[in-house]
């Protein structure tokens, strides 16, 4: 394990150095990505401990869904952490403002809190609106439905991109048939939303990356692409034993003609400021040699460190490799 104290003075330090990008340099840097901080790096400091019974937290968000808020951080304050690292850009997650999706006033202000920082909002991933690629038409239909406030609130915030999961039912296949069909069709409302449709992988068959590729194949859609996670590569569903995992490097070459974002996942640094379990410069030299120049988002999820700490340094390691040497 880190010793914390060792890695917080080596990161006071890094502070103390000039930027990779604003080194002097007889030959130009060219930036290879930009950086965002997810929402969710701070979702402990907003959610609290509201997910300790996490059925209970379930049932809280869906019916009374600020009551799980019983953080100190309120969710519109995510811009305030942004500019604090010295970052311009913010990725969304709908669960942590589920209850205002549609509320114009909620929005209102956490579009001028936004503006008052400098900050900008990317991409806004939505989860528990249902599975896209269930075995019941109606069932799907619903879970397109479930979508709409959250492309309209995406729209208004300013994002981009909209992140969906593809949790179905049935095989392999039949997933990936009824997946497609509903992708394309929120492609389309994308299209009048000026937002570009993203998948992640994120659990269960989209956990495989060759699935997920496939899944990229079947839509054909201009308007659809992957929102890829360094780290989400366990097979099957979350808390399974033994864990089987689709091979890290393998995963990445599946989705990287594909990749429009990256979720740059963090747990646990090494004294000198690496991921432990994640090679950062290789996962993002495979993307960014199949032309990836998007946006990286910074997600802290580890314990060893506070939620600002291992933000700052996860922004600090994607700034390592930010630009060209």
């Amino acid at each position: 394990m880190i010793n914390r104290r060792s890695f917080l003075r080596a990161m006071a330090a890094a502070t103390l150095l000039p930027t990779v990008g604003s080194i002097a340099s007889p030959n130009a840097k060219v930036k290879r990505f930009d950086i965002s901080l997810s929402q969710w790096a701070f979702h402990r400091a907003i959610l609290g401990n509201s997910q300790q019974d996490y059925a209970k937290f379930l049932t809280m968000l869906h019916q009374e869904p600020d009551s799980i808020l019983q953080g100190k951080l309120d969710p519109r304050d995510i811009v305030v952490m942004a500019r604090q690292l010295g970052v311009a850009h913010v990725d969304l997650v709908n669960i942590l403002w589920f209850g205002h999706a549609q509320d114009k006033k909620w929005l209102a202000d956490f579009k001028s809190r936004a503006a008052n920082e400098g900050v900008g909002f990317k991409i806004l991933m939505c989860d528990q609106t249902g599975s896209i690629g269930h075995n019941l038409a109606k069932e799907r239909t619903q879970a397109i439905e479930n979508h709409l406030p959250w492309f309209e609130a995406a729209a208004e915030l300013g994002c981009n991109q909209l992140r969906v999961n593809a949790y179905g039912e049935g095989s392999y296949l039949e997933q990936l048939k009824q997946s497609a069909e509903s992708l394309a069709k929120l492609a389309e409302i994308g299209q009048q939303y000026q937002l570009e449709v993203l998948v992640e992988n994120h659990g269960y068959a989209s956990n495989n990356g060759a699935w997920l590729a496939m899944l990229m194949q079947q839509t054909n859609h201009a308007n659809v692409g992957v929102f890829t996670d360094f780290d989400n590569f366990f097979m099957g569903g979350w808390n399974i034993e033994p864990q089987r995992w689709y091979d890290r490097t393998q995963g990445l070459i599946d989705l990287a003609p594909y990749t429009k974002s990256i979720s740059a996942k963090a747990h646990h640094f090494t004294s000198n400021g690496l991921e432990s379990t994640i090679d950062y410069g290789k996962c993002l030299d495979i993307l960014v040699k199949e032309g990836f120049n998007g946006v990286v988002s910074a997600e802290f999820e580890g314990s060893e460190l506070t939620e600002l700490e291992g933000s700052t340094a996860t922004i600090a390691l994607l700034k390592k490799y930010q630009y060209n040497k």
